[in-house]
């Protein structure tokens, strides 16, 4: 637990008051991020693997949606550092959106913490691979035909999720009793979160008019030119990430109670606190 006990704020709240650059919050804000990826590493591992080496045990269906779902997390905030630190923002902004709503997921249901809010998460995945068990169903009854290979691998494959899942094919419909995405994060983080960090990462994820416009042409009078250069991120995409993984690594320990919960909880509350001081300073440097 060396790991855990030596993180610590890169800056002192003094030394931000004296930022003179944005590549200064830069430096701060990666040190951050990957800090709350340490956190989320440390948790999942001490949680969900054993021995020194660390290797992931078994565990039971509820433990793995919210232990997947950690890794997830996990796996989406190292590729978005790596695409900060290349410089990718384009790239950053879609990881962004997925980061969200793996957060919203997650905290969602450690929140919620009951045993139909986890059959929920798994029945609504499930929906869609039962409508296209049912489409290669009816195309090899319109064919009058013996299935195809590439049907019957893929009918295959639909059943092992469900066999893994605890799910009859029977039992699942298309109504969903799982809440809307701007539900779960209005309960987990305020419609403000939905409005703010996921909407506007919708741009990004759908290639819409907006995402186009602001990163993949400019404007010359009246017409415009494709932009085939990447983006620069700046320090502010990464304010979403560092509060969303700050907050579950919170909920995650308060609701486990792990060995060294008391730890956990002080360095979260310590990069709570950072993450605070950082941003307003940030800001306070932009309105120059």
């Amino acid at each position: 637990m060396n790991e855990l006990h030596q993180i610590e704020p890169k800056y002192s709240k003094t030394e931000l008051t004296e930022f003179k650059d944005e590549n200064q919050f830069m430096d701060a804000y990666v040190e951050l991020l990957k800090q709350t990826i340490t956190l989320l590493f440390l948790i999942v591992g001490e949680r969900y693997c054993e021995g020194k080496e660390g290797i992931p045990r078994k565990i039971n269906r509820n433990e793995a949606i919210i232990g997947g779902n950690l890794t997830r997390l996990i796996k989406l905030n190292t590729s978005f550092l790596e695409n900060i630190c290349n410089g990718k923002l384009e790239i950053c902004c879609i990881l962004n959106r997925c980061i969200a709503e793996t957060a919203i997921n997650t905290q969602f249901m450690i929140v919620e913490g009951e045993e139909n809010v986890l059959k929920n998460y798994i029945k609504y995945s499930l929906i869609t691979e039962k409508q296209l068990w049912n489409t290669i169903k009816e195309n090899v009854k319109d064919r009058n035909v013996e299935k195809l290979h590439i049907e019957e691998r893929m009918q295959k494959s639909i059943e092992r999720s469900f066999n893994s899942s605890d799910f009859d094919l029977e039992n699942v419909n298309r109504s969903s009793k799982w809440k809307s995405i701007s539900k779960r994060a209005e309960s987990v983080a305020g419609d403000q979160f939905y409005n703010i960090f996921y909407g506007i990462g919708s741009h990004s994820i759908h290639g819409n008019w907006q995402d186009i416009l602001s990163n993949n042409l400019t404007r010359e009078d009246d017409e415009f030119k494709v932009n085939l250069e990447w983006n620069r991120p700046r320090p502010q995409i990464m304010d979403g990430a560092i509060g969303m993984n700050l907050l579950l690594t919170k909920s995650f320990v308060e609701k486990e109670n792990l060995k060294e919960s008391k730890s956990y909880l002080e360095k979260t509350e310590l990069l709570i606190n950072y993450q605070s001081d950082l941003l307003n300073e940030h800001e306070k440097y932009l309105k120059k």
